[in-house]
């Protein structure tokens, strides 16, 4: 398994969940797309992250004597000697994700921030967590975040995606659907997710 299959496997998960954002939150409870959201950005990254910063296959599948908290708190004890390693902050914000300790990934999420100021990919993921936290979907802070993200990357297709679910949180209709038009120009015109996304786009304008 090498880092970079897993990572294009994380992303691949994200974008399988995206077109899902508009369906669910014009159901019954928006908190069921934050939470489907959060851990399609947590789940797919953990264990194949532990196997790379730890370099151990026990770190995929940890025996009852060597829990996965254990393992993270001790990642969490060497970045406080080694706080530059944004590789290894990454690893803990997903992991204190997938704990079902979403508030603890914040600070790592700052921390990335300022060790990739360019980087657009953190502050989504940052306004993800930081609305599951609050427990109000995107507006505020969480939606801020992603507006930063997107002057950092206008291509950006979690930002994108995300603003439109934003958008269409706050029932502003048109400002989703241009949001969602732009991710449609960044995926392939064949591909599941764009076929999705005209999907969710002719369901919401028909409203």
């Amino acid at each position: 398994m090498t880092l970079a299959f897993v990572l294009a496997a994380a992303t691949l998960a994200l974008l399988a969940l995206l077109p899902l954002a508009p369906a669910l939150l014009s159901g019954p409870s928006p908190r069921a797309w934050r939470t489907t959201t959060a851990l399609g950005l947590a789940l797919p990254l953990t264990a194949g992250l532990l196997y790379a910063q730890l370099g151990r296959p026990d770190a995929i599948n940890p025996p009852p004597t060597n829990p996965v908290q254990q393992m993270v708190q001790r990642l969490a004890e060497r970045l406080q000697r080694t706080p530059d390693d944004a590789e290894g902050w990454t690893l803990l914000a997903r992991a204190y994700e997938q704990l079902g300790r979403p508030q603890d990934a914040l600070p790592a999420y700052a921390q990335l921030e300022r060790l990739r100021p360019d980087d657009a990919q953190p502050l989504s993921q940052h306004a993800v967590t930081l609305a599951l936290v609050q427990g109000k979907g995107l507006d505020g802070e969480p939606e801020a975040l992603l507006q930063r993200a997107l002057r950092l990357d206008p291509r950006h297709v979690p930002t994108l995606a995300l603003l439109g679910s934003a958008a269409h949180e706050r029932g502003d209709t048109a400002a989703a659907v241009g949001y969602w038009r732009r991710v449609l120009a960044e995926v392939p015109a064949d591909s599941d997710i764009a076929a999705s996304l005209r999907d969710s786009i002719a369901k919401v304008q028909v409203r």
